[in-house]
Formats: structure tokens, C-alpha cells, sequence
């Protein structure tokens, strides 16, 4: 999916502190109140601009919430290679992703609450587009990893890659919405759990993934 290009218009040329601003604006009106309900003159009033400036950026309130979600998507990518790089064993892998996707809502939560509202909400613009951006990053990212341990043995070959790959990234982003939003934890209370304890949860879950998969 294209999102809107910085070098294309003329925020690339803003100060990066007013770049900033303006994206932390948008970002906290967005995950607050859904893309239907935000408002632009809220972002603008907390960004400190003027409203003909944020459309001579980004060009419509879509665009700019596509943009933002792109930020959103490049920071997912580049927390997850940053965590797996150098990992060799297939599950300590798994394990880091789920732990940068906890240090990644822990540092920008607004960002993930966002996410959950292209999730729920069937009228955000191109939404489908949008959630097929991130599943193709697990497909891209998770596929050659999944058939390197199927051929060395250390995961089960009669499940087919496609179905280990639904089955990881189902498990890994329904326990970050557990983390991000107690609504949807099912009673485990994730979010006000210590860090030994949520280390356990996260072992419990692992355990499970390892049973299932493991040859």
C-alpha cells in the first residue's frame, strides 16, 4: 500500500520539533476518538497550526491519518528486527517479537490504540488496504523463518507454513490487545500485572505455541 510520502509535500520541510508536534497531535485524536469522530481543529489547536496548513500537508484528514498509519506500521517493522536480529532458535524469536510488541506499547501506546481502532471500526478509510499491510509483514517476516525450522526439524512439516503463520500471528496480536486494552483480556489482567509476572504469561503462552509446533 502507498502511504503518503514525506518528501512529497511540504511537512518534510517543517522544523522536526513542529513535525513532531503535529504527529503526536493527530496520533492521540485518532487512537482517542476513532477517524469518524476526530476532529481536525483539535489538531491543529493542540499542534499549534494553522488548519489550511495541515491540508496543504497531508491533504484531507485521510491523508493524514494514512500517513500516520504508516509511521505506525515502519515503527512495528523496525522494533521487531531490531529485537530478532541475530536469533538464530525459532522460538526465542517468537518470544523477542512478543516482547518488542510489549516495549512498543509500553513506549507508544497511542500508536497501538490506533491500530485497535482500524481493528473495530468498519468506516476508517481503506481499512482493509491497511490491515492487509500488517498481516503481509508477518507473512514476509514470519515465512522464511517458519520454512528454515520446518527443514531443520524443530517445527511440526505436516502443518503447512501458511497455517503456522496465522496460528503465530494470531496468538502474538491477540495477547498485545490483551495488554493494550483490559476490556479484551478475558480476566487474565495483563496490563497491571508486574514484569516477573508478566514474563510468566507470556512463558505459559510459549509453552503452548511450543507444544502445538514443535516436531
Amino acid at each position: 500500500m502507498n502511504f503518503p510520502q514525506l518528501e512529497k509535500n511540504t511537512f518534510a520541510r517543517l522544523a522536526e520539533e513542529k513535525q513532531q508536534a503535529i504527529i503526536r497531535a493527530a496520533i492521540f485524536e485518532f487512537a482517542s476518538q476513532g477517524y469518524q469522530k476526530a476532529s481536525c481543529n483539535t489538531i491543529v489547536k493542540a499542534a499549534g497550526i494553522a488548519k489550511g496548513s495541515l491540508f496543504q500537508y497531508f491533504g484531507s484528514k485521510e491523508g493524514l491519518f494514512l500517513f500516520v498509519f504508516g509511521r505506525f506500521t515502519s515503527k512495528v517493522k523496525g522494533a521487531v528486527k531490531e529485537a530478532t536480529a541475530g536469533r538464530a532458535d525459532f522460538f526465542a524469536l517468537v518470544e523477542a517479537i512478543l516482547g518488542a510488541g510489549l516495549k512498543f506499547i509500553d513506549s507508544s501506546p497511542q500508536y497501538f490504540q490506533m491500530y485497535l481502532r482500524v481493528l473495530s471500526e468498519q468506516e476508517i478509510p481503506r481499512r482493509q488496504e491497511l490491515l492487509a499491510e500488517v498481516r503481509l509483514f508477518s507473512k514476509k517476516y514470519f515465512g522464511p523463518h517458519c520454512r528454515l525450522a520446518q527443514e531443520q526439524g524443530v517445527i511440526r512439516d505436516d502443518i503447512s507454513v501458511e497455517m503456522v503463520i496465522f496460528i503465530l500471528d494470531a496468538a502474538i496480536d491477540r495477547f498485545l490487545q490483551a495488554y493494550a486494552r483490559p476490556a479484551l483480556d478475558a480476566g487474565l489482567g495483563l496490563a497491571g500485572l508486574s514484569d516477573k509476572r508478566l514474563q510468566d504469561q507470556v512463558e505459559q503462552l510459549l509453552r503452548v505455541l511450543k507444544d502445538g509446533l514443535t516436531a
